[in-house]
């Protein structure tokens, strides 16, 4: 069992059960400042990048506040996208599955009869838009005066997204007597000054984003804009990444450069508001599992990605404000991992590029675009690199499946015979293991005579021995031993042809060291 940390381990113990399935040990950050003083029933603003664990921060007392009993909406938590909403809403649905917490995303581009079927049943937690919520709200199909708890995620988007009159009429529904709780990726003064419409006497609380400077290698091409597009193929292919988020600003530039990239062979998938919500969900899943490689998408269709291994953000056009740049980037360099951004800015933006560089406080590298030669160069060593990775790795399995094959034989003999084949062959294994160069080989042969017996043996070059060095067996020892191996097998002794002494008075040739050759 996972032992929790005292954090969680104070929390109900249906809870903890769930903790555990999710795999949680430790709080992180945010989790570790936001939960105590929610538990304690204050407003809290709360600035932490997406993927910081902030939706356990706010779920985990959420889902304590609950009183299952009641069949009514007690929590609402307002997010930007519709797959941001469905992955808090999974996320906040493991976390009550012991305790009967019933949670409902609502959002747009789906179907309203799976909602009205969950409204109905009565949803302990709704997690969504603001778009669809209003619309439940304004035809009596929604019912918030029972709600205890109101949480804004990301913020700041909602805000830049124009959703500030939707918010409004929607805390209109709530009842004045509840907890309200602001988390946002950034601060800007705008969202201070919603925090004040929403909130009564918050708390703040800070918790520097993961994926910080220290975490991500920040860089920037200038390039002409006709030449864009084919800049970025060749950055692609000199940088190789496994994964990357290419971000445009347009729904326009990520279909041309999604049509233009996968002409080229490149691994890539696009989301966008034009696309159907099960595209949008495919594309999505399969990124996060490794499946594809690159994703084109527009910054509100990206809200709701979160990829712990993602390699590389692109900023295919530059971002129009500081906050928009720290969300693109922050997505990569998570979890204490490493990551890259890159920014591809024509003439005309680098003003703007260099000011917002001030603005954020992070040094952004200029480098050169490559050449069409430095990338096949790029390729061609990283070919050799794979293929001797590929050698090794085949030169490994070829060794473990010998000493696998011989130890198994050795351990169907006789203790007995089993000790006197490893006793005959140490004095070989001892000399050659002394080159670098000979440990190979010597897994080879050795495997190869454990494997066969002393029928088919082999010896070193070993040097002149000590007057006090035991030898191993004698040759008349070994003569013997073989012949009574050839009776037992049905061979005659007679038929093999007689052993050459050498100088030190064993077996083989001149040199005391040469390959005996079967008989």
């Amino acid at each position: 069992m996972i032992e929790l940390s005292e954090l969680f381990a104070d929390v109900a113990a249906d809870i903890q059960q769930s903790i555990r399935d999710l795999g949680w040990q430790t709080p992180t950050p945010v989790q570790a400042a936001a939960i105590p003083k929610m538990r304690a029933g204050g407003d809290l603003i709360v600035q932490a990048m997406t993927g910081s664990g902030k939706t356990g921060a706010f779920g985990i007392p959420l889902v304590e506040a609950i009183d299952t009993s009641l069949k009514k909406t007690q929590a609402i938590v307002l997010l930007p996208t519709r797959e941001l909403a469905n992955q808090v809403a999974v996320e906040l649905d493991q976390l009550g599955q012991y305790r009967g917490v019933n949670t409902l995303p609502i959002y747009g581009g789906v179907a309203y009869g799976p909602q009205l079927e969950g409204l109905e049943k009565g949803a302990h937690i709704i997690v969504g838009t603001p778009g669809r919520i209003l619309d439940h709200l304004k035809n009596d199909r929604m019912d918030l005066g029972s709600t205890k708890v109101f949480v804004l995620d990301e913020a700041d988007e909602m805000l830049s997204l124009g959703f500030w009159p939707d918010m409004k009429e929607i805390a209109a529904y709530l009842p004045r007597k509840r907890q309200s709780h602001l988390f946002s990726a950034t601060m800007p003064e705008k969202v201070r000054s919603l925090s004040r419409f929403f909130l009564n006497d918050p708390e703040d609380v800070t918790i520097e984003a993961e994926g910080g400077p220290q975490q991500i290698e920040h860089f920037y091409y200038v390039c002409p804009a006709a030449d864009k597009e084919a800049i970025l193929a060749r950055i692609l292919k000199y940088e190789d990444p496994d994964s990357a988020i290419i971000f445009c600003n347009t729904k326009a530039d990520v279909r041309f450069i999604t049509a233009y990239l996968s002409k080229r062979g490149f691994n890539i998938d696009q989301i966008s508001g034009d696309l159907q919500q099960s595209a949008r969900e495919k594309a999505i899943k399969r990124i996060k599992s490794g499946k594809l490689r690159f994703l084109v998408a527009t910054d509100v269709a990206a809200r709701g990605i979160d990829i712990s291994d993602l390699a590389y953000v692109i900023n295919y056009t530059t971002s129009d404000t500081p906050e928009i740049y720290v969300h693109r980037t922050g997505r990569t360099g998570r979890a204490g991992k490493s990551g890259v951004a890159i920014s591809l800015i024509s003439g005309l933006d680098i003003g703007n590029f260099k000011f917002m560089q001030t603005v954020i406080g992070i040094e952004i590298q200029e480098k050169k675009p490559p050449t069409d030669r430095a990338v096949a160069r790029r390729a061609e060593k990283r070919q050799k690199e794979e293929d001797a990775r590929a050698a090794e790795s085949e030169k490994e399995a070829e060794l473990n499946s010998l000493k696998q094959k011989a130890n198994a034989d050795l351990a169907a003999l006789p203790e007995e015979e089993a000790k006197a084949r490893v006793e005959r062959i140490l004095p070989f294994v001892k000399t050659l293991a002394e080159n670098t160069e000979g440990l190979e080989e010597l897994a080879r042969v050795a495997a190869a005579y454990l494997l066969k017996g002393p029928t088919e043996t082999f010896e070193a070059e070993a040097p002149e021995p000590e007057d006090d060095q035991d030898l191993g067996p004698s040759v008349e020892t070994r003569d013997e031993e073989i012949a009574r191996l050839d009776r037992e097998a049905g061979r005659d002794p007679a038929d093999r042809p007689p052993r050459r002494r050498s100088r030190n008075g064993r077996g083989g040739g001149s040199g005391g060291g040469s390959r005996r050759r079967r008989g």
